[in-house]
């Protein structure tokens, strides 16, 4: 049996126990037996391979976004649907638009679920998208821990200007790409009038402390008469559905 991979897994499986705090290094090292020192070693690697993370400098520790990436399964999503559905489902009745549910996957915006309006001129979503061109993608990747973030960049590259037409009216497309992320993070939010007169409104969901997808409305920037309303009942569906997902989570 390999030491250091036993002394890896009993620091997760005391993170598990306690998933709601931020536990500092001299819990974790005091409460397993461990030398400190020794200790921090393997959290230092844990730290770089995403599967722990801290908020802040000199903070404790906690899952990292590997954690949601492995168990990001067929059954965690039907489990988020089953969960969110009756609140999308409101959403899209209440506004008579097209309400959707979205995660990431495989660096995808993937909608799990949303409704179909009763009107002739609809806003009918693609299933699978670029995440940086949809707002119900962007508003998940806004909220990635910054080495999550900069880890999807090595893989994807900054958006083309197809994708994200905004960001390529700065002279530094780099600089503006995280300014709009920033401020996404910031409002807790986004609302996008994309080139094809189509209005989004989107805000994040929440599970064990990390952003699990987003939930949002698509609907013809001609028909929108009250962007604070909108953006309200998207807020409260958010809300609502974090709610019911911090309560599995304390089960």
């Amino acid at each position: 049996m390999i030491q250091s991979i036993v002394r890896a897994m009993d620091i997760i499986e005391y993170l598990a126990a306690n998933p709601k705090r931020e536990i500092p290094l001299r819990e974790i090292a005091d409460s397993l037996g461990l030398d400190r020192g020794t200790c921090a070693n393997i959290i230092k690697t844990l730290v770089s391979r995403g599967y722990i993370q801290q908020s802040a400098p000199r903070s404790g520790y906690k899952f990292g976004y590997m954690f949601y990436k492995l168990t990001g399964s067929a059954m965690v999503h039907e489990e988020i649907t089953k969960i969110a559905r009756e609140d999308v489902e409101r959403l899209g009745n209440e506004t008579n638009e097209s309400a959707i549910l979205s995660i990431i996957k495989n660096d995808k915006r993937i909608v799990l679920f949303y409704t179909t309006p009763d009107r002739e001129l609809i806003v009918r979503p693609n299933i699978d998208k670029s995440v940086y061109s949809a707002n119900t993608g962007r508003v998940i990747l806004a909220h990635y821990t910054p080495d999550h973030l900069e880890k999807f960049l090595i893989r994807n590259s900054l958006p083309s200007k197809q994708e994200w037409p905004a960001i390529y009216l700065s002279e530094d497309v780099e600089l503006e790409f995280r300014r709009r992320l920033h401020k996404i993070r910031k409002l807790g939010y986004e609302i996008d009038f994309d080139t094809n007169g189509i209005v989004g409104f989107a805000a994040p969901l929440w599970r064990a402390g990390h952003v699990a997808g987003s939930v949002g409305i698509y609907l013809p920037a001609s028909r929108m008469h009250s962007e604070e309303e909108l953006l309200h009942r998207v807020l409260a569906t958010a809300e609502s559905i974090n709610k019911k997902l911090e309560l599995t989570d304390n089960i």
